[in-house]
């Protein structure tokens, strides 16, 4: 299953060229799986509560074309493997039937208090499992 989120590229989203700065699509990304998250019921604000973090270990952008001011975008987001305390998640960008960028990342479960990683709840993994886009022999 695939996440989509869309969006609209606003003037303080821009550059001096008026595209998307290459910055905030990784903030574009955070907002994904966060509503990714709501609308599966276990909003981010819950986690904290209860002592779980998650944290971006790496992160790959790969830009292909820009995102200009007032652009309709559309992010599809989708696990690709899944371990003990981390994933990995795709997210690609559309506008229309153009993909303009994808990042690839890997989130890692930590606890809040000592900032170690820590076994991925089953609820959170129960969430990443819907979207695992490249079949069961992934989870871990």
């Amino acid at each position: 299953m695939i996440y989509e989120y869309q969006f609209r590229v606003y003037y303080k989203d821009t550059d001096a060229s008026g595209i998307a700065y290459h910055a905030n699509y990784l903030v574009y990304a955070e907002r994904a799986r966060t509503e990714m998250f709501i609308s599966e019921g276990l909003p981010v604000a819950k986690l904290k509560e209860r002592g779980d973090c998650f944290v971006i270990r790496r992160a790959e952008i790969d830009y292909r074309y820009p995102a200009p001011l007032e652009s309709l975008v559309k992010i599809k987001t989708y696990v690709t493997e899944i371990r003990p305390a981390s994933c990995m998640v795709v997210q690609e960008f559309w506008i229309e039937d153009k993909q303009i960028a994808t990042i690839r990342l890997q989130a890692a479960c930590i606890d809040d208090k000592t900032l170690r990683p820590k076994r991925m709840p089953d609820d959170v993994k129960a969430i990443y499992e819907k979207y695992l886009e490249k079949g069961e022999e992934n989870a871990k």
